[in-house]
């Protein structure tokens, strides 16, 4: 008779393996959900990584959809006037003043500026105001002048990077055109005088280490693009020459990564110009935008599937690797867009639309009056600028 020391004992799952299994199953079906819940909302779960839906809060919002209201705040359109908006003020730039209103198109300070066709842009912490044909160049942050300074020549463009970098187009000697880059204290780093070429947008990398100089050709039978990078004190790094196209728009990814539009076409690229994303485009490029500092927003037409008449808009969020992130479609021409960290506005002239980085419609709002151009005003407010006046639109 066996003992009870030698009856063979059954044996049975541990209590360790049995909450190891229990944890294991709610990781999938959580998993399950999640990759169910980013496919209801259009998400391509291949497209993104898991760093990217944390980072971008794909599960999280104040609320699925904002209500969208608008006041039109009207001015004098007897004056050129250019908009803009810079740390929650709205930026007024005329002839002979820039002016910061509030939300209610009250004044609350005015820099007196001398300018023809002026231009304002914004970005970061800083404030650029130039004027076309004009020489003068102001920077602010906030309502503190940074500097000033008056060029020899007429000024054809400018912009401003994050940094408060700024690079500035201006006419040479002998019908020439030159970029002049300074620093964000206006100290002066270098002049680029172009020889058969003609500048037409320059910055400063995020980084601040390079320039980008983007210029076209027109000596020849076809038009061509030449893109230049420049250390920040002037010496070469690379350059390229694209036939046959032109890139109204050029932006920088913070990361470096270069993101350009042509008519047609758009494309990232990388270091020396090596080509990392494109996609040619059927219908036409409308805008190019930044999101975040880290996504390219185009915004364009595409002809309709096969058999069907017209085209469809698009607007296609891309990742500094190419990844296609999001393509929000709208039949509707788009005139613009423009970006913040949390929503694009997409302008079709008589409606604007909000879309998040997943591309899903947050809001919208239609005007009684054309609006030629949007931009934000804040994280949840936006400014459409109409003939009429300003509309500040506010997602509640």
């Amino acid at each position: 008779m066996n003992s009870p020391e030698n009856i063979p004992k059954t044996r049975q799952p541990s209590s360790r393996m049995s909450i190891l299994l229990f944890f294991v199953l709610i990781i999938v079906v959580v998993c399950t959900s999640a990759v169910a819940y980013l496919n209801s909302k259009g998400i391509d779960i291949k497209s993104i990584s898991i760093r990217d839906v944390i980072a971008n809060g794909f599960f999280i919002g104040d609320k699925d959809v904002y209500e969208v209201t608008g006041t039109l705040i009207r001015y004098d359109n007897s004056l050129h006037s250019e908009f803009g908006a810079h740390k929650g003020y709205i930026v007024r730039c005329t002839k002979n003043g820039l002016e910061y209103l509030d939300r209610n198109g009250e004044q609350q300070w005015i820099y007196p500026v001398s300018l023809n066709t002026p231009s304002v842009k914004s970005s970061g912490e800083y404030l650029l105001a130039t004027g076309l044909e004009s020489k003068d160049i102001y920077v602010l942050n906030g309502k503190e002048k940074k500097w000033e300074k008056k060029l020899d020549y007429n000024i054809i463009n400018a912009s401003i990077n994050s940094g408060g970098y700024v690079t500035i187009l201006h006419k040479a000697d002998r019908d020439k055109s030159a970029v002049s880059v300074f620093n964000k204290q206006g100290v002066f780093l270098f002049t680029k005088i172009l020889g058969e070429t003609y500048a037409i947008s320059s910055e400063v990398s995020p980084s601040g280490k390079e320039v980008l100089i983007n210029c076209v050709d027109t000596s020849g039978v076809s038009i061509n693009t030449g893109l230049h990078l420049y250390t920040i004190s002037g010496g070469n790094v690379a350059g390229k020459t694209f036939e046959n196209v032109i890139f109204p728009s050029i932006r920088y990814l913070n990361d470096d990564t270069i993101v350009a539009a042509a008519d047609s076409a758009i494309y990232l690229f990388g270091k020396d110009f090596q080509e990392k994303w494109s996609r040619t485009i059927s219908g036409k490029v409308f805008s190019l935008d930044i999101m975040k500092d880290k996504y390219a927003v185009f915004a364009f037409s595409e002809k309709k599937y096969a058999g069907m008449m017209g085209e469809v808009g698009h607007v296609l969020i891309v990742d500094a690797k190419g990844r296609e992130v999001a393509d929000y479609r709208i039949d509707q021409d788009i005139v613009n867009i423009a970006a913040n960290d949390d929503f694009i506005a997409v302008n079709t002239s008589k409606c604007v639309y909000f879309i998040d980085v997943a591309g899903r419609l947050r809001g919208s709002y239609t005007s009684d009056h054309l609006i030629n151009e949007v931009k934000f005003l804040g994280n949840n407010e936006a400014l459409a600028i109409t003939k009429e006046g300003v509309i500040v639109l506010k997602m509640k």
